[in-house]
Order: C-alpha cells, then sequence, then structure tokens
C-alpha cells in the first residue's frame, strides 16, 4: 500500500482497496433482511413490506434520478423507495438505511397524518441504526482481515460525513442565510464555503479552489433548507443508542421501538425520555464516542 505525501480533498473516500465482487440485489436484500431479523423479526417483517408490496424501485437505468430516498405518504400507505442499486457494498447499505426510514414510518403509523413522520432531529434515527446492524452482520461472518478492515473504514468515512460535515453544512447554510438577507454574492458565498472547509481540514487536507463550488452540489441546502443539522444530531443519538443496544442486548429493543413509534408526536426530548434516555446526560452521549474509540480499536487490530 503507498503512502500518500499529500492528503487532498479528493482522497477522503477513497477505497482501501479495489472491490473485486458485487453483489446482486437479491443477495444484497437477502444480507440486509438477515441482519433485521437477527435484530429483531418484527423490523425485518416491516421493511419487507416494502419490497411485498411493489413499493421499491431498486434498478439503476438510464433517465432515473440518482441518489436514494424513502417516501412517506400517509400512516395507512406502505413507504416508496428508490434506490440505484448497483452491487457496490455501499448501495447494500444505501438499502439498509432507506429501509431503515420506512420501517420508522410504519412504526409510527399508529400516529396520525400530521403527527406521523418524525421531526428532523429523529429523521434518521431508524436509518443510520439499520446501516449499524448491517456493518455488525457482515464482520459477524467476514473472516478476511482486509475485507473487515475495508468494512470498518467505510462505516468510519460514513460518520465523519455524517456527522463532521454534515455539521459544517450547517455553519455554512447559517452564515449564507445571514449575508442573503443583507445582501451578497455568489464569489462571497464561495469565499465562506472555501474558508468552511479550511476550517474543518486544517493543514491536514489540501483543499484546492475549485472546491468553493462544493455548496452548489448540495441538494438539502436548496430543497430542504437546515435538513442538514438532522444528520449530525441523528448520527450521534444512534451512537449512543447503539452502545445501548450492545450493553443491553434485547432488553435494549422495546425502548428502540417506542421512540419510532412515537414519529412525530413530541418533541425529541420527551421521545426520548418517555423512552428511558436522557439527553441532557454527558454520560448518554459519551457512550457514543466510547463506541467510535471501540471502533478504531478494531481498525488497529485488523
Amino acid at each position: 500500500m503507498l503512502a500518500l505525501e499529500t492528503f487532498t480533498r479528493y482522497d477522503i473516500y477513497a477505497p482501501l482497496q479495489k472491490e473485486e465482487r458485487l453483489i446482486p440485489f437479491e443477495e444484497g436484500l437477502s444480507i440486509v433482511q438477515s441482519a433485521f431479523t437477527d435484530f429483531d423479526p418484527e423490523f425485518a417483517a416491516m421493511a419487507m413490506r416494502v419490497l411485498d408490496e411493489d413499493h421499491m424501485d431498486s434498478a439503476d437505468r438510464r433517465g432515473k434520478r440518482d441518489g436514494a430516498f424513502c417516501l412517506t405518504t400517509s400512516p395507512k400507505l406502505t413507504p416508496w423507495v428508490l434506490v440505484n442499486y448497483q452491487g457496490r457494498i455501499s448501495d447494500v447499505s444505501t438499502l439498509a438505511h432507506e429501509l431503515g426510514h420506512a420501517v420508522h414510518s410504519l412504526f409510527a403509523n399508529r400516529q396520525n397524518i400530521f403527527e406521523h413522520q418524525a421531526c428532523l432531529p429523529l429523521a434518521e434515527t431508524a436509518s443510520t441504526f439499520a446501516e449499524m446492524l448491517l456493518v455488525d452482520a457482515l464482520l459477524k461472518e467476514e473472516k478476511n482481515p482486509d475485507i473487515r478492515k475495508e468494512l470498518i473504514m467505510q462505516q468510519m468515512d460514513d460518520f465523519y460525513a455524517t456527522i463532521q460535515r454534515q455539521a459544517y453544512f450547517a455553519l455554512f447554510e447559517k452564515k449564507a442565510h445571514e449575508m442573503i438577507a443583507s445582501g451578497t454574492t455568489v464569489e462571497q458565498l464561495n469565499a465562506i464555503y472555501l474558508d468552511n472547509l479550511h476550517d474543518q481540514f486544517g493543514e491536514v487536507v489540501n483543499v484546492s479552489d475549485e472546491f468553493k463550488w462544493e455548496w452548489v452540489s448540495i441538494p438539502h441546502i436548496f430543497a430542504t433548507p437546515f435538513y442538514v443539522y438532522a444528520y449530525t444530531f441523528g448520527q450521534l443519538l444512534v451512537l449512543s443508542l447503539y452502545k445501548k443496544y450492545k450493553e443491553e442486548g434485547k432488553k435494549f429493543i422495546p425502548q428502540y421501538k417506542q421512540i419510532l413509534s412515537a414519529g412525530g408526536s413530541k418533541s425529541p426530548e420527551d421521545i426520548l425520555t418517555d423512552a428511558g434516555f436522557n439527553f441532557y446526560d454527558p454520560t448518554f452521549w459519551q457512550g457514543g464516542f466510547d463506541f467510535l474509540t471501540e471502533k478504531m480499536t478494531e481498525i488497529e487490530k485488523n
């Protein structure tokens, strides 16, 4: 493995090794279903309703929009899921993520249409939790140390992209709205975004000037203003919840289902308090950081 003398912004998501095998959709779906079933059969059964009712568009084809999303329309209807599945392990992870969203909606279908969908701070709870279930299931079966390291590194990349990257998006978005309200130019927005990246990476990563345009390509900034912080909060919350799951096992599951079943009927504070979690307690959040430390230790062991 070659060491880089200069680490650039382009290198951040570079894989450790080339993916040698593509995973057919049916196999990828089976892997996700198995991971969900090991956690809780009801969780898996709800995810499979999306497939049973033909509410998923998975094929990657010309003219189809890119990305992935889960569309919830009503408590009475099973959500629709769109993915562009190409057989990479990241596509399997995306499949788990979007089906997690669907499961969240289905657990909350007891709520009325106005309180059905989770508010932003809890919107990514089931999706990111589902991804972590998937990685644990893959690591449980995988014996090849190189592939194990790749899986863990991909997960760490996701943690960065979901926590720090989104937090800096939120800081940029807040500043941009303030500047636009008082009059600004595109070049000035470019400048503060580039400053944002330099602050984020410091001297560790070389950020070239063309990245000043990166903010233009972030759809959430335009389609759903101030959504991005939900990813940061959601991932930090799930890290802490997942730590609880690893400590408590099946005892944790009813509390987790209670969170999902609440939908958007109460504030995040009340939903978590009712389920037995105090997010004002520093030790609750520390559990998530401890989980990250454990992941880094796994990388060193491999």
